[in-house]
C-alpha cells in the first residue's frame, strides 16, 4: 500500500470518528412512501465515501481497459506499418540497384510495385518519371512528377524533373514557371539560371536570355568559365543586333554590335557585321576601321577579304595591297602563308607578276603547296617565261599524282602518306583506310 493510500485511510477514519462523536443519532432514509431505513450518520457518511471510491475505481478501470485495447490496436497498426515501410524500402532499393546496373526497363515494374504500396513515395515517383520520359512517355512522367510536387512542393529534385518534362513536351511557359520557382528557393544556384538561359535561347528570346545570362555571369568565380559564358552573352547580344540590322535600324545595330564586342573582343562576326552596318549608313571610314580592328583582334583573313571586296568595288585595289603588306609584317606560320597567297593573287590581278613571285618565294615553301605553284606558273606565264611556267606546271602535276591517294587511321583520325598495318600513333591494328581524294 502506498503512503498516499495510508494517509487517505487515516484521514477518513479520523473524520468518521469525528462525525460519529458529533452525530450519535440515526438518519432515516426513505426509499418509498412506506419503506424507509434508519442508519447511523457515520455509516451513511462512510458508505457514501466508499461508494464514491468504488464508482471512481470502476470508471478508472474501464478507462484503463479501453486505453489498453487502444494501445494494443495502435501497436498492431504500427507493427504492420513498419513491416510495410520495410517492404517499400526493400523494393525501392532493389529498383535503385537494378537501375544502377543499367537494366532500365527491368527497374520500371519494381518502381511500380513500390508505388502500389506507397503511392506518394517521392523517390519512386521521381525515378520512374525520369525513366519514362527517356523511354518516350513524357505524359506519364509529367503525371508522376506533378503528384510528387503535390507531396513535396519545394523539393528541388522534383522541380528539376518537372522542368525536364515540360522541356521534352515543348511547353516552354510552364518550364520557365518551374525554373523561376526553383530560382526563388535556391537564389544562389547558377544551374537554374543556365537552364532558364537555354530555354530563352531555344525560343530565340534574346533580350530575356541576355538578362538571365548577366545574372549567371555575376555568380561565376572561375575565370575560364566566366569567359566561356561571356561568349554566350556576346552571341545573344549579337542576335539582337542582327534583328535591328534586318529591320533596317542600322544605328541601333551598330550600338548592339559594339556591346557584343565588349563581351567578346574576339567575335569575328561582330566586327564583320558592324562594318556592314556602317557601310549601310555610308560611314565608310567606320566600316573599314571595324574590319581592320577585327583582323587585329581575331587574326582572321576574313576581315581583310571583306576589306578587299570594298576596295575592289571602289577601284582602289592599290590601297588593299598596302593593307596586306602591313598584315604580313605581323603574321607568321599558316597565317603568313594564307596572306601571301591572297596578296600574290591580288598582284596578278594588278598585272604585277614579279611581285607575285617575290611575295610567294619569300614567305611560302612553295614546293609543297599546290596553290602557290599554280600562282607561280601563272605569274611566269604573264612574264612570257614559258620554260619557268612549264617547270612549275610539271611540279603541280607531280604533286597531284603523289596526293591522289591518302591514308587515314579510322581510330585516331591521323592521315599518313603510306599504308600501315598498325597505326604508329595509336597502335590500332588494321584501321588504316585508303581515301581516294586529292590533298592540297
Amino acid at each position: 500500500m502506498s503512503l498516499k493510500s495510508i494517509v487517505a485511510f487515516i484521514f477518513f477514519t479520523l473524520l468518521s470518528v469525528y462525525f460519529s462523536f458529533l452525530n450519535p443519532h440515526e438518519v432515516e432514509i426513505h426509499f418509498a412512501q412506506n419503506h424507509s431505513l434508519s442508519i447511523p450518520m457515520v455509516v451513511l457518511f462512510l458508505g457514501s465515501v466508499l461508494l464514491g471510491i468504488l464508482i471512481a475505481g470502476l470508471l478508472h478501470g474501464a478507462k484503463s481497459i479501453k486505453l489498453f485495447f487502444s494501445n494494443l490496436k495502435v501497436t498492431g497498426l504500427s507493427k504492420r506499418q513498419n513491416k510495410t515501410d520495410l517492404k517499400i524500402e526493400v523494393l525501392f532499393n532493389k529498383a535503385e540497384n537494378i537501375l544502377a546496373a543499367g537494366h532500365v526497363l527491368k527497374a520500371i515494374p519494381v518502381y511500380e510495385k513500390t508505388l502500389d504500396l506507397s503511392p506518394n513515395h517521392i523517390g519512386a515517383l521521381i525515378r520512374l518519371g525520369n525513366i519514362l520520359r527517356k523511354e518516350s512517355n513524357p505524359s506519364r512522367a509529367l503525371d508522376l512528377h506533378l503528384r510528387a510536387e503535390e507531396v513535396a512542393p519545394n523539393n528541388l529534385d522534383v522541380l528539376y524533373s518537372l522542368a525536364d518534362d515540360y522541356c521534352t513536351k515543348g511547353i516552354q511557359k510552364n518550364e520557365i514557371e518551374i525554373l523561376e520557382k526553383i530560382s526563388k528557393l535556391d537564389s544562389s544556384s547558377s544551374r537554374v539560371l543556365s537552364r532558364m538561359r537555354d530555354v530563352y535561347l531555344k525560343s530565340k528570346e534574346w533580350e530575356l536570355a541576355v538578362r538571365v545570362q548577366k545574372k549567371l555571369i555575376s555568380k561565376i568565380k572561375v575565370k575560364e568559365e566566366k569567359e566561356s559564358e561571356k561568349k554566350i552573352l556576346c552571341w545573344c547580344v549579337y542576335n539582337i543586333a542582327i534583328g535591328y540590322f534586318n529591320s533596317g535600324d542600322f544605328n541601333a545595330s551598330i550600338t548592339k554590335f559594339e556591346q557584343a564586342l565588349r563581351e567578346d573582343r574576339h567575335c569575328l562576326a561582330g566586327y564583320i557585321m558592324q562594318g556592314e552596318a556602317c557601310l549601310k549608313i555610308e560611314n565608310i571610314k567606320a566600316a573599314l576601321k571595324s574590319w581592320k580592328k577585327g583582323y587585329i583582334s581575331t587574326k582572321s583573313p576574313v576581315c581583310l577579304i571583306r576589306m578587299e571586296k570594298y576596295y575592289r568595288e571602289s577601284g582602289q585595289l592599290g590601297v588593299m595591297v598596302k593593307e596586306y603588306k602591313e598584315a604580313l609584317k605581323i603574321s607568321e606560320g599558316s597565317r603568313l602563308e594564307t596572306l601571301s597567297l591572297l596578296l600574290g593573287s591580288l598582284f596578278l590581278e594588278e598585272n604585277a607578276p614579279q611581285e607575285t613571285i617575290k611575295v610567294i618565294e619569300e614567305n611560302i615553301d612553295y614546293e609543297k603547296n599546290i596553290v602557290s605553284l599554280i600562282l607561280l606558273a601563272d605569274a611566269y606565264k604573264k612574264q612570257n617565261k614559258s620554260a619557268a611556267s612549264e617547270k612549275f606546271l610539271e611540279k603541280i602535276s607531280q604533286q597531284i599524282k603523289s596526293n591522289i591517294l591518302s591514308f587515314k587511321c579510322g581510330a585516331c583520325g591521323r592521315q599518313v602518306d603510306e599504308w600501315e598495318d598498325v597505326c604508329s600513333v595509336c597502335n590500332t591494328f588494321d584501321e588504316i583506310e585508303c581515301l581516294p581524294a586529292i590533298r592540297s
